[in-house]
């Protein structure tokens, strides 16, 4: 059997999967925490199980979930129900089903196990779904089952207790993430826990009852004690509900959290509600989302989720058998709602001719459409990239990459071209311009053209701007961050001069703000004031296309394209004062020319480094390539140039033990385990490099065939960074006794050296010392030039010329 695995994309991102967080903290959006953007990598995420995964987003939504929303407030803002769909709820009564309630009631009462209550609950749903399709109510909704089936997901399989899906679906289709309109999510309570709740319910009910004004009742018929009197919203405890002019948002369940969310600890999330989240990731993961919804329910009790990439909203509980007019409500929202109001993207559809009416099998062939520049909306363009130029961009094939995280920058790679593009200003259709490697006297066909940010003028082989393979990027960028990505590559090309093609080439940029976005914006403001949680915005740019590291043919072109990353990332630092500090195998492309030619890519957690300041400090990068200091559990350093070349150092270990540079199955099929330990935990991770820093042999003897010639270049600079370590070994040890001479006083009664023995058996008088005569001896600390290694370089180690000599080069002249 072979070693390797095929190169099939989809199945590298289910194998490789980056951007994915052991604590799924992919952007911190709390100014409260130190622990901002990171991603947890590569092969980790196929070997972590169900249970560390919904751990990872416990601890992920911990201080990001607004919680007790109400219902009404839920699905007005995230499903869109309008005034007169409040009207048509508040103003009927509304009983379950007979025989699903008592199927339901059933299955609680004797303990079946969860998957008892699909079939009651969806003839409860479909009875609803009729009542309201017989009210002359468009739906698009199909309650499905998975039965059996557990669902292809980010980590390992899972399996919901039911998939909402649109009406387009058959019984017979297949289920999938990617093609579903809400989750669902059932749990049953254990029995005494279930009775201890249900005789509180009763005697609140009780008093509900004699404390209210309506008088006594007859006895009623006990068939109906199933379905219509816990119907009856007569006599359900909740308060009656009632459609007010305009039907304005009740404050009281939002502005309450408002007000008290500073000073509430944040509640920790059940498993059920992980368990959910879970469903989200993989509902956004699979499609091109910008939110997730479903349902979590615990006996009777239901809650209704949604999930963004800021955080996530609960509504408060009700119960389905006592508030049946709730129940009523949420049905008819989540079916009623069109595929946008469901959280898939608005700006995808299958041709140029619709847009988006139902959800896409597979984005291949369709349609991102750019949207116009509508200062109303807060759309803009970035640095004039792409005004009045292109209009449309044909998605050519699966995602390139996909973000496998919930919360956080959410980004999502698709390969394509851009299309209809329109004549700008006094220009021409445009097209793109070589960018020739080392020459210094480009003409002006071949320069950016002012601020535009385009180059105008041909490519050598005449390929007009929709026939140069392109990448479209989404994502959800903090809105603190003082640069977005487009911005500062433009900025950095501008400066770099002949490094300039080593950085990617972008083509059209927007970001989307405000109302734009289509978010429930009051229940977001909400959330983000509630946890101080900062702005997302949502940018698109399209650069062209580069290939990834791993295609490289020969272990010479590696060198060629890891040489060009090296030098373009210390130049950008050098004449754009900017550190990148995400260095991945993801980020690390190329592009093939007279030679291939290294790519630096992904700018958008890069900083200028006299503006880090405090956020110098959160820990950055993907997790099997992030730097030893920064893989401690504890306050994580400054991000320094030094953690950057750590990490260009761990993309070649892991390159060299995980390519084959076989164009066919360009992946070892069993990744040496002492490298895979990279991937796990930060703790792992720090346990791993620790090891590996301190003996090389149990990774480096999983080098590939492939890359035994450059085993030279991996000794030297693993010998470079065992230097480093054991500089900051001792450089530690240099603190530690520096801060304990500093603090070492002795303070002690002197001894009488005057005294005058007696006999040998004569004891010594004590003699008290006057206090004037006690004084401490004092040890003066080491100055800091004593402590000679210093913390930026440990000891002149790791400079970006000692890493080219460890590579056999010397610097450019750039």
């Amino acid at each position: 059997m072979s070693d390797t695995v095929s190169s099939n994309s989809s199945l590298y991102y289910d194998y490789y999967s980056d951007d994915y967080s052991s604590d799924y903290n992919s952007d911190s959006s709390m100014a409260s925490t130190n622990s901002t953007p990171n991603k947890q990598g590569a092969a980790g995420v196929r070997h972590r199980t169900r249970d560390n995964m919904d751990a990872a987003l416990q601890e992920d939504l911990l201080g990001r979930t607004l919680r007790d929303v109400s219902i009404e407030d839920f699905v007005k803002r995230v499903y869109g129900f309008t005034s007169e769909d409040m009207y048509y709820i508040m103003s009927n009564q509304w009983t379950l089903d007979f025989e699903g309630l008592a199927d339901y009631n059933t299955a609680l009462s004797k303990g079946r196990p969860e998957n008892a209550l699909y079939l009651p609950f969806k003839t409860i749903m479909d009875g609803l779904f009729k009542k309201f399709r017989d009210d002359k109510y468009s739906l698009d909704i199909n309650l499905a089952s998975l039965g059996h089936e557990q669902l292809k997901s980010t980590g390992t399989p899972r399996k919901p207790d039911g998939l909402f899906m649109f009406k387009s679906h058959q019984d017979s289709d297949k289920v999938s993430w990617s093609l579903s309109k809400a989750f669902l999510e059932f749990q049953i309570s254990p029995s005494d826990q279930r009775t201890r709740k249900e005789a509180r319910g009763a005697r609140g009910r009780m008093r509900t009852i004699c404390e209210g004004r309506t008088p006594a009742r007859s006895a009623p018929d006990p068939r109906v004690n199933a379905g219509a009197i816990a119907s009856s919203p007569a006599l359900a405890p909740s308060p009656i509900l009632k459609a007010p002019s305009g039907f304005k948002r009740r404050s009281s369940d939002v502005l309450e959290i408002e007000e008290q969310g500073h000073s509430k600890r944040p509640k920790q999330m059940t498993r059920k509600e992980a368990q959910g989240a879970g469903y989200a990731l993989e509902m956004m993961a699979a499609a091109c989302r910008r939110w997730a919804t479903g349902f979590v329910i615990r006996d009777k009790t239901v809650w209704v989720h949604y999930y963004d990439r800021i955080g996530a909203i609960f509504t408060k509980e009700f119960n389905l058998s006592e508030e049946p007019q709730k129940l009523a409500m949420v049905a008819l929202a989540l079916a009623k709602c069109d595929v946008i109001q469901a959280g898939y993207e608005p700006l995808i559809s299958s041709s140029l001719d619709s847009p988006l009416s139902a959800p896409l099998a597979s984005v291949d062939g369709a349609v991102l459409r750019l949207p116009m520049c509508d200062d109303d909306a807060c759309a803009t363009y970035v640095k004039d990239f792409g005004k009045d130029l292109y209009s449309h961009f044909e998605i050519s094939g699966n995602p390139l990459y996909v973000y496998q995280g919930l919360s956080g920058r959410g980004s999502l790679v698709l390969p394509g071209r851009l299309i209809e593009a329109v004549k700008g200003r006094d220009t021409q259709l445009e097209q793109i311009a070589a960018e020739t490697l080392g020459t210094s006297n480009m003409d002006n066909s071949t320069k950016d053209s002012g601020d535009t940010g385009i180059v105008r003028g041909t490519t050598k082989s005449q390929e007009t701007i929709s026939q140069v393979p392109m990448a479209v990027k989404l994502s959800w960028p903090l809105s603190s961050r003082p640069s977005l990505e487009a911005e500062l590559i433009h900025e950095l090309r501008d400066k770099m001069g002949r490094m300039r093609p080593h950085l990617p080439k972008v083509h059209f940029a927007m970001v989307l703000k405000g109302t734009s976005l289509q978010l429930p914006g009051d229940l977001l403001r909400s959330m983000k004031i509630a946890h101080n949680l900062e702005q997302r915005y949502f940018t698109l740019m399209i650069v062209e296309q580069y290939k990834h590291l791993w295609e490289v043919p020969t272990c010479d072109d590696f060198l060629d394209v890891y040489l060009d990353i090296v030098e373009c990332h210390h130049a950008a630092l050098k004449t754009g004062n900017i550190l990148h500090r995400d260095i991945s195998e993801q980020n690390l492309l190329w592009r093939q020319t007279s030679r291939c030619v290294g790519i630096l890519n992904d700018w958008d957690l890069s900083s200028v480094v006299a503006q880090m300041g405090a956020h110098a400090k959160h820990r950055t990068g993907t997790g099997p390539f992030m730097a030893l200091d920064l893989l401690k559990d504890a306050d994580p350093p400054s991000h320094l140039y030094r953690h950057d070349l750590e990490s260009l150092f761990y993309v070649f270990v892991w390159a060299a033990t995980n390519y084959t540079l076989d164009k066919d199955a360009p992946f070892v099929r069993k990744p040496n385990p002492a490298i895979l330990k990279w991937a796990g935990t930060y703790a792992d991770a720090h346990e791993a490099k620790k090891c590996f820093l301190g003996d090389s042999e149990p990774v480096f003897e999983g080098i590939q065939p492939a890359f035994e010639p450059l085993r030279g270049c991996l000794d030297a600079l693993w010998e470079l960074f065992h230097e480093g370590f054991d500089n900051s070994v001792k450089r530690k040890k240099q603190l530690q006794k520096a801060n304990t001479a500093s603090t070492g006083q002795r303070n002690r009664k002197r001894r009488n050296v005057d005294l005058i023995l007696g006999g040998n058996d004569e004891e010594l008088p004590l003699i008290e010392t006057s206090p004037h005569s006690r004084r401490p001896i004092e040890v003066d600390p080491p100055s800091v030039d004593e402590v000679d290694i210093d913390f930026e370089t440990m000891g002149g180690c790791l400079t970006f010329e000692r890493f080219l000599a460890a590579l056999g080069e010397e610097p450019r002249q750039y």
